[in-house]
């Protein structure tokens, strides 16, 4: 099947690696210019050299996603470089764990900017650009917690919830300019976070981290963690032309984790 995205520009937040990574590899498979955003500048380095042997362009600009001059540097390089902008993949990582009287007001602003305030910020600086060509793809990477909130989760299912509601209101003005936007709700995956959070629990307990591995996924319908690579197919499907009739979507990728009905 062809996509339709070859030559077409993609900005990935957080894609020096994790799911941002997984989605950033997958569109350039398929053809796609790729602007990787990242904080941490080793990382970011290597997985440009990694697109690069695809055989596309990569802008790797080193950024703070929740940093409102960053955000806007991150459009107008991609416009210098590129001079168009077709696909944005909003992605960062979540706040921090915790439940209401955890955190102090400090704490929900922080969240409020980390999470829900930049989105709104890319958002508005793509879109007059994607209007221009009657063409944009626009997809937040959010959390199951937006469908299933999570007792621990306090700041993500609140902002997280906001980001997916933001999304749904814009539905219907975006989509009269050829714009999309939807939301995907990873499940349990493999990244480099999860491999470092298994590593310590494997220390802690004195075990191997297969052994941490394996204890975790027993109670996965999947049997198993999904791979970064699995979320980028579903991205980069939604970025393509045959996505051209859904917008507003929130789905899951979950390997059948959730438990609700829509």
């Amino acid at each position: 099947m062809d996509l339709k995205l070859k030559g077409k520009v993609a900005i990935i937040g957080g894609s020096s690696k994790g799911l941002g990574k997984g989605c950033a590899l997958q569109l350039a498979k398929e053809g796609a210019n790729i602007v990787i955003c990242a904080n941490e500048i080793i990382s970011l380095k290597n997985s440009k050299e990694e697109i690069l042997a695809l055989g596309v362009d990569v802008l790797a600009l080193e950024v703070d996603m929740s940093n409102a001059e960053d955000n806007k540097r991150i459009v107008d390089e991609t416009i210098k470089r590129f001079g168009r902008v077709d696909i944005l993949i909003n992605n960062s990582g979540g706040p921090k764990p915790g439940t209401f009287f955890n955190f102090k007001i400090e704490d929900w602003n922080k969240a409020y900017n980390d999470v829900l305030l930049y989105v709104v910020r890319m958002i508005n600086y793509v879109v007059p650009y994607m209007k221009a060509q009657n063409f944009g793809r626009i997809i937040n990477i959010t959390s199951l917690s937006v469908k299933e909130p999570a007792e621990t989760l306090i700041l993500s299912n609140v902002f997280r919830s906001g980001v997916v509601a933001m999304a749904r209101s814009l539905t219907k003005e975006l989509i009269k300019n050829g714009i999309t936007i939807n939301n995907i709700c990873p499940g349990a995956f493999k990244t480099d976070r999860a491999v470092e959070l298994m590593a310590i629990a494997a220390k802690n307990q004195n075990i191997t981290i297969e052994e941490v591995e394996k204890n975790a996924v027993k109670n996965m319908p999947l049997g198993r963690y999904q791979t970064p690579q699995e979320l980028g197919d579903l991205v980069t499907f939604l970025c393509s032309d045959s996505a051209r009739g859904i917008t507003g979507t929130t789905t899951q990728i979950d390997g059948g984790i959730y438990n609700g009905l829509l």
